[in-house]
């Protein structure tokens, strides 16, 4: 496959100055650039670290040591931090950390940066409007980003993340703060994005299942398992301490194995709609 067509980690390794123990350890694994990557683990993991480091934030922002191979596409952030930066957007765990905090008004902040790329002002409204539909912020674009619900903050950290339209987006654990709605509104969104490769941070099983091309599993800074969600969940083991989707439970508990697979079950929706039918 073309280089330009993958996503390509190589003997990648992070430790923090000040810290002994690396954050992340020789992890090598390949994926299609423009993919949805599910990334879980336990407590400690590493699932930050990887972020920060696929976004380039260590060692440029937050000082560390990072080895090993990061390309992205044709992108690279250990060969051209500028470039790779201008494609990539970031949304991390504290979303009202990551806000100008220089902005009256939910539009303001985010068309922040485009002002500052000099994007011609008809642009600007039409592309802030366009995103804050998609992020259901619209009724809130005259509110102080001060006023904002800590979910709503998440969904205003998210829209100043794409709304320059990167080709690459880092989400670590973007609905948080977000109320089972928010969160069903924000996965939704998601399966629409189009030619971007996403890589999501979430403890949110289910809805990974449901949108993401594979599972990045970590443990203890490793990468441990790396698959189709199928694949992965159906081969957990219990020291890596992760949940169960319910869609695999339930066609556990009623063994309803996925037709003509090797006694795995289904994880999502479909899959499960599909061993039902085989199993009656």
């Amino acid at each position: 496959m073309d280089n330009r067509q993958q996503i390509h980690l190589e003997n990648l390794s992070l430790r923090y100055r000040g810290i002994e123990t690396s954050a992340l350890k020789h992890i090598s694994v390949d994926a299609e650039f423009g993919h949805v990557i599910g990334i879980i683990g336990n407590h400690h993991a590493g699932k930050t670290s990887l972020c920060r480091a696929l976004a380039g934030i260590v060692p440029t922002i937050i000082s560390g040591d990072v080895t090993g191979t990061i390309q992205v596409g044709s992108l690279s952030p250990n060969l051209d931090w500028q470039k790779y930066n201008q494609q990539t957007g970031v949304v991390l765990q504290n979303p009202a950390g990551q806000l100008s905090g220089l902005a009256d008004t939910v539009a303001d902040e985010i068309a922040f940066d485009l002002i500052n790329q000099g994007v011609p002002a008809d642009q600007i409204k039409r592309r802030v409007l366009n995103v804050a539909d998609q992020l259901g912020l619209g009724d809130q674009l005259n509110q102080s980003p001060g006023t904002l619900s800590g979910g709503q903050k998440q969904r205003l950290a998210i829209a100043t993340a794409i709304v320059t339209d990167p080709s690459i987006l880092v989400l670590d654990d973007p609905t948080s703060e977000m109320d089972p709605l928010g969160r069903q509104h924000f996965f939704s969104w998601l399966v629409s994005v189009e030619k971007k490769t996403i890589f999501i941070v979430s403890n949110e099983v289910d809805d990974l299942c449901e949108i993401a091309d594979q599972i990045w599993v970590l443990k203890a800074g490793e990468l441990v398992a790396a698959g189709k969600p199928l694949t992965v969940f159906n081969h957990l083991k219990p020291d890596w301490q992760l949940a169960e989707p319910t869609v695999f439970r339930l066609a556990k508990l009623m063994k309803w194995s996925i037709p003509g697979g090797a006694d795995e079950f289904p994880v999502t929706n479909q899959q499960l709609e599909e061993a039902y039918y085989a199993a009656n």
